[in-house]
């Protein structure tokens, strides 16, 4: 146990110290990033943009013909929700050094499709068509953005953009001197591994811990992990640069699958982590029900319009997030303290969402790009999270260490009692021995007793009370046995279903009473015509019974049954005062259980027989062979 708690030590301050120097890490490079995120490039702004709702554009078209209305956006930030439809945009290039090789940033990596064209006085200067339909390595410039060099020209360049795609429609355009950009993008790359790396780091840890604990917060936790690190890759573009550049499909539908496993994971964290169950049964339900909902969502999103599926995620996002959100300050407020600590991880996540939204509205004004700000609300949610976990799992360490502390205690307080008893023994031996087995006795005679009342009352369980023969639980529980003999012994087996014919003509002329007697005589006399100890008769209810004859053939099972219905044909039944004749109709069905086949087939067939035999007159008896011709 010691040696746990040194191991746990040991992992909790390793995480500490990664935390710790990722933080340092990130506020050393951060000025560096402001610098050249707020002076190396030029936000373009003046941009004009064209619905092109009938796809009936082209980029020449639109060169040679002015008639077109173009809306402007002054912003230089476009974002459209989602449209299926494609979207034109046009602007002219600010003013460059042409001396200087410049770039052309497009800052929204998850667009399907987009071509750019430059033109100078009605000349294409350079043409680029890339998006995530197409292989990473068919980019202009093989970068998580899309790039694209800016030709030399002595006069103002104007740009034609042509965009369509499933999802969240958004464009901003940047122009980028190129060693600024390449100085920016080393930064930029730097973050992003230090970020994924961190990750990974908690999330191979976490899964040490799952390995040495069993227990599956850690696992869970460690999913949550690693699916919120996949899908800021997928978002910024660096998983289909690094992971799936040659699938272009798995990039359109990577950040659905990714997005709706995290919060599936995160869910299921949640329920373990504050065990929701002892405070709400019902919650937790919820909870674990909105968890299969995404993981559902995972399987659609490889069949559904991402479009469709893109917009109703984001309404399920809404809402799962404050639910989440909700159960921690709930939890908080019932005094659980990890749920404190909790929902400080999860205001941390939101309270960045919330000031990049602000950003995109333009309401706020952010020195540096939105990116950071996520990834540095993503590492800090998982550093509390992590912290929450260690804290819990602590908990529970250092209360089962209590739990056993007290059975110790308990264990050598037996072995004291023990002793003393021991002690007793030797002083009264003879006393207790003969006490002993006085007790004993008894206890063999009670247990006699008590074994003969519970033979006696199975044995009543299993009969009817009516008729003494077997009642249908029995059957139930004797077909089942007798189908698993069959097919494993390869011998007959034959069912037999007896109806009584007209039966409720005989209740309503003389009444329940006299029905009564009536099926008592029919149970008796199919009851005296089995010989064979395996063979057995029930009431399988009402009117009905049912043979069950193993090892018998249909031939054997039919001139059985064909006896006993002659049987009842000619004899007279004496009730209250009434002479009653009565007739009775038979389907029997004889198989060899076949496994591939449902346990109750042949039961089902001799039914079937029965109906046949009800439909052709009554008073007969069918008959069937299964898999073979009828008999």
């Amino acid at each position: 146990m010691q040696s746990d708690t040194l191991q746990v030590k040991i992992n909790s301050n390793w995480l500490f110290v990664v935390a710790v120097m990722f933080c340092v890490i990130m506020g050393l490079i951060y000025p560096n990033i402001q610098s050249s995120a707020s002076s190396a490039y030029s936000r373009v702004t003046g941009i004009e943009y064209l619905v092109d709702a009938d796809n009936q554009y082209s980029a020449n078209m639109l060169m040679q013909n002015e008639t077109q209305t173009w809306q402007s956006d002054p912003q230089g930030l476009q974002s459209f929700g989602m449209s299926a439809a494609p979207y034109w945009f046009k602007f002219t290039l600010p003013q460059v050094d042409t001396q200087r090789n410049w770039l052309l940033q497009v800052g929204y990596p998850l667009l399907d499709h987009i071509s750019v064209w430059f033109e100078d006085n009605g000349k294409i200067l350079a043409e680029y068509h890339s998006g995530d339909t197409l292989p990473f390595a068919q980019r202009p410039i093989e970068n998580e953005r899309f790039l694209f060099p800016v030709p030399q020209a002595e006069q103002l360049i104007t740009v034609y953009i042509r965009v369509q795609t499933t999802g969240a429609l958004r464009l901003s355009v940047d122009v980028w001197p190129e060693s600024s950009y390449l100085s920016f993008a080393s930064e930029y790359n730097l973050v992003m591994g230090l970020f994924l790396g961190f990750m990974l780091a908690m999330a191979i840890s976490n899964l040490f811990y799952f390995v040495t604990t069993k227990v599956s917060t850690f696992a869970v936790y460690a999913g949550y992990v690693v699916f919120l690190a996949l899908s800021l890759a997928s978002l910024h573009g660096f998983g289909y640069k690094h992971i799936w550049p040659e699938s272009p499909w798995f990039q359109q539908h990577a950040l659905p699958i990714f997005a709706n496993l995290t919060i599936a994971f995160s869910i299921i964290f949640c329920d373990l982590l504050l065990g929701v169950k002892h405070y709400s049964v019902r919650l937790c339900r919820l909870l674990r029900l909105l968890a299969l909902l995404y993981f559902a969502c995972v399987l659609l999103s490889l069949f559904l319009p991402l479009s469709l599926l893109n917009s109703g995620f984001l309404v399920m996002l809404l809402a799962s997030g404050a639910l989440i959100y909700g159960v921690g300050i709930w939890l908080w407020t019932k005094g659980v303290s990890l749920a404190g600590v909790y929902t400080l991880a999860w205001s941390v996540l939101f309270f960045a969402g919330f000031i990049i939204c602000l950003d995109n509205l333009n309401i706020v004004k952010l020195d540096l790009p939105s990116d950071y700000l996520m990834i540095l609300g993503a590492a800090i949610e998982t550093l509390l999270l992590a912290l929450v976990l260690a804290i819990s799992n602590n908990q529970q360490r250092q209360a089962l260490q209590q739990a056993q502390s007290e059975l110790l205690s308990k264990a050598i307080q037996e072995k004291q009692n023990q002793d003393d008893m021991l002690a007793l023994q030797e002083n009264t031996q003879e006393e207790l021995e003969y006490k002993v087995q006085e007790r004993t006795l008894e206890l063999e005679i009670a247990l006699r007793e008590l074994s003969e009342t519970n033979r006696e009352l199975q044995e009543k369980n299993t009969m009817d009370a009516l008729t003494g023969v077997r009642n249908r639980s029995y059957f139930d529980k004797k077909y089942i046995a007798e189908i698993r003999r069959s097919r494993r012994e390869r011998t007959q087996l034959s069912i037999v279903m007896v109806d009584i014919d007209y039966f409720k003509k005989i209740n309503d002329q003389y009444g329940h009473l006299v029905g009564d007697e009536c099926i008592i005589a029919v149970a008796r006399t199919l009851k005296s015509a089995l010989k064979r100890p395996s063979d057995d008769l029930c009431r399988y209810g009402g009117e009905e019974f049912v043979l069950v004859l193993p090892s018998t053939e249909l031939s054997g099972a039919t001139a059985l049954v064909e006896q006993v219905r002659q049987q009842i044909e000619s004899q007279i039944i004496q009730a209250d005062g009434h002479k009653i004749q009565l007739t009775v109709s038979a389907g029997v069905a004889t198989a060899v259980a076949n496994p591939h086949e449902p346990e109750d087939a042949i039961l089902a067939a001799a039914d079937a027989q029965l109906y046949l035999a009800k439909n052709a007159g009554r008073n007969n008896v069918k008959g069937i062979v299964l898999n073979a011709s009828d008999e």
